[in-house]
């Protein structure tokens, strides 16, 4: 694992590799499937964690997963906070003033169209509420190049519905697992550029 390098394309393979290798099968059966989809969030959550405070610089720091902006009801999978940031006391809520960003991570993305919709609602609500947040969403592997005319490329769908207003990543393509070059790089500078240092 090269988890120091500086090669930003070897660490969105190392962290595609650390969650195929983790992760539990959600296609044998639909009660497998519910049983394993929090767990391989969760774990997509922790690997991204742990790679992008690689990154961050030593005034932000990276929290989650399940983590909540204080005054607002929906749970984020990961945040950037200032570095001096504590949540409420008994919760795992931060002050809107200390978050710089939200970030929804799916490990399969949002392929249903009322998946994207009701994250995009929630985006927009949370900067309608606090306009100094800033949101994203990063997915592990989605659809990106459909094998034949009728297919769909649903990272294309969502991009189309949250661009240019917040930003959609995804390293690598769902069927063939192959990466994506260039989107955790993308992914990195544009939480380091948009982020304030506060």
């Amino acid at each position: 694992m090269h988890i120091h390098s500086d090669d930003f394309d070897i660490e969105q393979e190392d962290i595609l590799q650390i969650i195929k290798a983790k992760e539990r099968a959600t296609e044998t059966s639909g009660e497998t499937k519910a049983e394993w989809v929090k767990f391989n969030g969760d774990l997509a959550c922790r690997v991204v964690k742990q790679f992008l405070k690689m990154h961050m610089p030593t005034q932000v720091k990276v929290v989650g997963p399940g983590v909540y902006v204080e005054g607002y009801p929906a749970e984020f999978d990961l945040m950037l906070v200032s570095e001096s940031a504590i949540p409420a006391a008994f919760t795992n809520a931060y002050r809107n003033s200390e978050v710089q960003f939200v970030i929804q991570v799916g490990s399969h993305s949002l392929m249903a169209p009322d998946n994207h919709e009701e994250l995009l609602s929630q985006f927009r609500s949370l900067r309608e509420q606090y306009p100094t947040v800033n949101c994203t969403h990063l997915a592990i592997r989605e659809d990106w190049n459909p094998n034949g005319e009728k297919s769909t490329s649903y990272i294309e769908e969502v991009k189309r519905a949250f661009e240019p207003q917040f930003r959609v990543f995804c390293l690598a393509e769902h069927r063939a697992y192959n990466i994506i070059p260039g989107q955790w790089r993308e992914f990195v500078s544009h939480l380091a550029n948009t982020s304030p240092t506060r």
